[in-house]
């Protein structure tokens, strides 16, 4: 190292190391690593004034005490940071060592900076972590999102944009030892050189194809998510351990019930067994009816047993079908979740991950858990504390309404009424105020149903499989035509948009995201048309209400722990309870008006408290 603070990069002949060392010798770009606290502080001092976007990036070492932990260097909580780099878009990047400089407290002046990182959450929920609070910041990740859907590496990217090959086998080298190699020096420093490159290329694209208002409401929701996942949610294991040996005696007793059924040398986790078995026992006018595989194999998934209730195998084969993928999904490897440092759940969320651009979960999915409370009761707020869940009323039905300017819809809501109730009401030919609980239930599979576009026959056997409601086609199609007789302005919507999106192969969501059937792999799809539009929308809206809702939760004591789609999971202290219900209740009406400005808001949000999940809801 230089009494400047630059350094002469010795190399190997590693791909990495020697890609980094060429490509940042090409952009005439020198590596300036700080020697002390002192330093440290005065390069941050300097980049103060800095109006571009500053390229960020860190990595991560495994704390002491978790070393052999698989989520080591991963995982906030099992972690330190040993390298931030930035850059500014001039002739150097910095690195700083944190283990040289003593800590993260000397970078204070750069989180005030206008910061872009790719895949900005790990970055920001690590920042976090060890008490940095960026006020900023970017993603290159869902700047790519906006513009092309999914979800792209830092190196594919670069070669997409900028026309670098980076190669990332240094990624996983070891970033906490002594001294660290002029190779790890130079591949750290050209990922962030990369995110600000990158940035700078996207932002115009962004804005010239109409996508950029997208890009910032996703972007402002990285905040809120980065502080759930590093903020985790409580879970009882104990409480889990007792749950799981309940399904393992429904298995058990599900079995032998099949056993009785199906005979011997029969498996019931065997699709093609099962299928020869229902050919050798169905009659001929339900074989017939019975959907098939594409290889004429019978389907004996939940949804095609759900149709045929009254069979002597479908009640003990779905009951056991649903245990096994309880003990599977949610059984002893669930708990394996639960973080050694924190004791919570810590799961990691995607923004704008679908088609649609709903955000994705996994490691655990915290989104798709059972539907049964006493497994929703496993997540259980500590003493002191309890759980806020609020959700949007009817959100896609909602958006529907706005997106095809339908009246009679609009005017319900402005109205504070329940639409299911009136639809209910149209198909019954009724009053609203005679509608029945079972008539209700009927117009909700319809409404939701025929949202997207569904056919007769299949709104029937969503009905019964979506809400144990029976219809048969002909009364099925009786509910579609009061249906669009009732909501003309959708019908039409739904005529005109699956037109155009099939002349055009794409769509288009309110924000901006656009799905082009071209590079699907099944082409144009009429139910897809609908959807996106209108769920891709209710996604915006919950990204806005996120964007939103940090500061409304200022100076309260509460933090999200769980978002699934149109839903928000708080946990709060007793003492917050009433400012936070409000406060979350205003992020999420915020959210609905800064994607449909003059939509109706009463009833829009369902808050309600309890000490777990199940009992909030």
């Amino acid at each position: 190292m230089g009494n400047d603070g630059q350094i002469s990069l010795e190399f190997g002949d590693d791909e990495a190391e020697t890609g980094a060392r060429d490509r940042l010798a090409a952009e005439n770009i020198a590596i300036r690593v700080p020697a002390d606290a002192g330093e440290a502080e005065t390069a941050c001092r300097n980049l103060a004034g800095a109006r571009s976007l500053v390229g960020l990036d860190i990595e991560t070492a495994p704390a002491d005490a978790y070393r052999d932990h698989p989520r080591a260097g991963l995982d906030p909580h099992l972690s330190r940071i040993r390298l931030v780099q930035v850059y500014d878009g001039g002739g150097e990047v910095l690195v700083f060592d944190l283990d040289r400089i003593g800590g993260i407290e000397p970078l204070a002046p750069l989180w005030d900076l206008p910061l872009v990182a790719h895949s900005a959450l790990f970055e920001l929920k690590h920042l976090l972590a060890c008490g940095a609070h960026p006020e900023r910041v970017g993603c290159t990740l869902l700047q790519a999102n906006a513009l092309d859907g999914g979800m792209i590496g830092l190196a594919d990217l670069a070669e997409r944009r900028l026309g670098w090959s980076i190669s990332k086998t240094l990624q996983v080298s070891d970033w906490s030892r002594q001294r660290l190699s002029d190779g790890q020096l130079a591949y750290a420093a050209l990922d962030a050189v990369a995110a600000q490159r990158i940035a700078r290329v996207q932002h115009p694209l962004l804005r010239n194809g109409g996508r950029l208002r997208l890009y910032q409401l996703v972007r402002d929701a990285q905040h809120a998510i980065a502080k759930m996942e590093l903020d985790g949610i409580a879970f009882d294991t104990v409480a889990h351990a007792a749950l799981i040996e309940q399904w393992r005696a429904v298995a058990d007793t599900t079995e032998r019930e099949l056993a009785d059924v199906l005979g011997p040398g029969v498996r019931a986790s065997s699709g093609k067994q099962l299928s020869d078995w229902l050919v050798a026992h169905l009659d001929d006018a339900t074989l017939d009816a019975w959907p098939r595989t594409r290889t004429g194999q019978l389907r004996t998934d939940a949804a095609t047993l759900a149709r045929h209730p009254d069979h002597p195998l479908v009640r003990p084969l779905l009951a056991h079908k649903e245990a096994a993928t309880r003990l599977s999904s949610f059984g002893p490897s669930f708990a394996d979740h639960v973080n050694p440092a924190s004791g919570r759940i810590h799961a990691n969320f995607r923004l704008g991950a679908t088609a649609s651009g709903r955000m994705a979960c996994f490691d655990p999915n915290l989104q798709n858990p059972p539907r049964e409370a006493a497994f929703r009761a496993l997540f259980r707020a500590p003493e002191g504390r309890r759980m806020v869940v609020a959700d949007y009323a009817q959100i896609e039905l909602r958006v529907a309404a706005e997106v095809a300017g339908d009246r009679t819809m609009l005017d319900a809501y402005r109205r504070g009424e329940d639409l299911h109730r009136r639809t209910a009401a149209a198909i019954a030919g009724v009053d609203v105020e005679d509608v029945t609980p079972e008539q209700r239930q009927l117009a909700k599979a319809v409404n939701f149903g025929l949202l997207y576009g569904q056919g007769a026959r299949g709104l029937a056997s969503y009905a019964r499989a979506s809400y144990g409601v029976d219809m048969t086609v002909a009364e099925a199609a009786a509910a579609r035509e009061a249906f669009f007789a009732t909501y003309s302005g959708l019908a039409t919507w739904q005529r005109e948009s699956a037109r155009e999106a099939e002349r055009a192969m794409l769509v288009r969501t309110r924000s901006g995201r656009v799905f082009d059937f071209r590079r699907s792999r099944f082409g144009y799809s009429y139910p897809e048309a609908l959807n996106i539009p209108i769920q891709g929308a209710a996604a915006e809206v919950l990204m806005a209400a996120l964007g939103a809702l940090p500061e409304r939760l200022a100076g309260l004591d509460a933090k999200l722990v769980n978002v699934v789609h149109d839903e928000l999971v708080l946990e709060v202290a007793e003492s917050d309870l009433d400012r936070t219900r409000d406060a979350l209740e205003q992020a999420m009406v915020a959210g609905m008006l800064a994607v449909f400005p003059n939509a109706p808001t009463e009833g829009l949000v369902d808050a309600s408290v309890g000490q777990d999940w199940a009992d909030a809801k």
